[in-house]
């Protein structure tokens, strides 16, 4: 449908209008949401799909806008209302990013969002086919890289962890040593301090993720350790 006088549209025209673009919405933004809540994710299927349907009814609504008075000799501008969009998704972004212990988590939320919301722009323009394929391609991305990083890149993490401990003898840090080797983790370095009957033991390693998983389920049940932090 070619909106040239959207202001004397009927219901049915407007519903012919919105309905594919908010069905496409509920589609692509709720597969790249599944996506991301299979991770256990902030941003899930609602607010993916939210964002999506938000950016394609603003830019759809932007472009009626422009058109409703071109007859008239009045033209107005359809990308103005769009480009707020990115502002607007900047703030959603920003607030999934979160800062914890040296470490910034959230950046790949946080693009995705940026890039649902452009999928949304597609949409409100009517470009539902781009979109489609776009889509498809956010989840392969998001889905084929999580894999290589795991496989491949994964191997090779580095981690470093505080372990506090009552090891009078010594029994707990060799145990720790036993338990590095066991799970195939190269011991970069091992700095120990005392204060009282306790011991911290500050260490960085590398390895696998899965492996990580493994030595830190491990060391509770080590006798001596109190507690353990993942920095």
């Amino acid at each position: 449908m070619n909106p040239l006088h959207p202001i004397d549209w009927s219901y049915l025209q407007l519903f012919q209008y919105f309905a594919p673009k908010v069905l496409l919405t509920v589609i692509c933004g709720g597969l790249i949401g599944l996506e991301r809540e299979l991770k256990s994710k902030p941003a899930g299927i609602k607010t993916n799909i939210l964002i999506c349907m938000g950016a394609a009814l603003y830019t759809a609504v932007s472009v009626l806008i422009s058109t409703s008075l071109a007859d008239r000799g009045h033209f107005g501008d359809p990308a103005r209302i769009s480009a707020q969009i990115v502002s607007g998704i900047g703030f959603l972004g920003g607030g999934a990013i979160v800062q914890a212990r040296g470490t910034i988590h959230g950046l790949t939320t946080a693009a995705t969002i940026w890039c649902v919301a452009a999928l949304g722009i597609l949409i409100g323009l009517g470009y539902h086919d781009v979109a489609v394929a776009l889509s498809i391609m956010t989840i392969l991305i998001l889905v084929g890289v999580s894999y290589f990083e795991d496989r491949v890149l994964g191997r090779s993490l580095s981690f470093q962890m505080e372990i506090v401990l009552q090891d009078e003898s010594g029994a707990a840090r060799k145990e720790i040593h036993r338990l590095l080797g066991q799970n195939d983790l190269v011991l970069e370095s091992f700095d120990l301090s005392s204060r009282g009957t306790e011991q911290t033991v500050h260490m960085k390693y590398t390895g696998h993720r899965t492996d990580q998983r493994k030595f830190s389920l491990s060391l509770w049940s080590t006798p001596g350790v109190r507690e353990i932090r993942n920095l």
